[in-house]
């Protein structure tokens, strides 16, 4: 099955974004090869300038931890509840709040480390780390493998602060959320999407279509489009989920 992800408010637009670089960091961080490393790299600079676009990313993210939270303790009370799974739930809350409060704009282990410094303004050019651009990044490569994984450690490190309230976040919203079974004739499907943050679409990856999603909160339209240009289009199985901070 293929899954697309449509935000369909900005900090929901933002989370996604990071979770992405998140996502990516996982599947690099033990650099085993250079492609892996520059993977990394690119990575820490995109997270880097999220933080950077993103002003009010830490009141975002308090707030929807305490809606989250405030949820919780309301399902605690309620007797058809699993308690201890509830419990739990709210242990990751907490623990997400005591990452976030350690977030400063000011990653001073990220912003002064020479590697990401001479590396960052580099991925604006074509080709712009190589052996003549970036001579320290070549020789760093060249360094025992323990000993750059020990300087990556300290990078990722600093994404904690970040990386776990998003993660739980987005992991609770999409706990509270079912996935609903639905057609596109021709392709095309249009539904309302009241108090929604975003959307996850779901369908067999035999049917050679892409979703292309577009609206606001009130109203959305989805679209397949084929893989093929100017392939026909017919009836696209597919299932939904409407993904609220709510909690529902």
């Amino acid at each position: 099955m293929l899954r697309y992800d449509f935000p369909l408010t900005p900090r929901a637009r933002t989370y996604l974004k990071f979770e992405s670089v998140f996502t990516r960091t996982e599947a690099n961080r033990e650099i085993r090869t250079p492609q892996e490393t520059i993977c990394l790299l690119r990575c820490v600079v995109d997270y880097l300038d999220l933080v950077d676009g993103t002003g009010s990313i830490k009141i975002e993210l308090l707030k929807d931890l305490e809606r989250c939270d405030t949820r919780l303790r309301a399902w605690e009370k309620d007797p058809e509840a699993d308690g201890e799974f509830v419990s739990q739930l709210r242990s990751k809350v907490a623990d997400a709040k005591r990452e976030l409060d350690t977030f400063t704009r000011q990653r001073i282990v990220l912003q002064t480390d020479p590697i990401i410094e001479i590396v960052k303004p580099r991925f604006h050019t074509p080709s712009g780390v190589n052996c003549f651009d970036t001579p320290l990044f070549e020789y760093w490569l060249h360094l025992p493998y323990e000993e750059r994984l020990e300087t990556v450690k300290r990078w990722l490190h600093e994404f904690d602060c970040l990386r776990i309230p998003v993660s739980t976040i987005l992991y609770l919203w999409r706990l509270c959320s079912d996935l609903q079974k639905r057609v596109a004739r021709k392709g095309f499907l249009q539904e309302s999407a009241d108090n929604c943050d975003l959307i996850c679409i779901q369908y067999d990856e035999k049917n050679r279509a892409y979703p292309v999603v577009s609206g606001f909160q009130s109203r959305i339209n989805i679209h397949f489009i084929p893989y093929e240009k100017g392939a026909p289009v017919g009836d696209i199985p597919f299932e939904i989920a409407y993904v609220s901070s709510t909690l529902g």
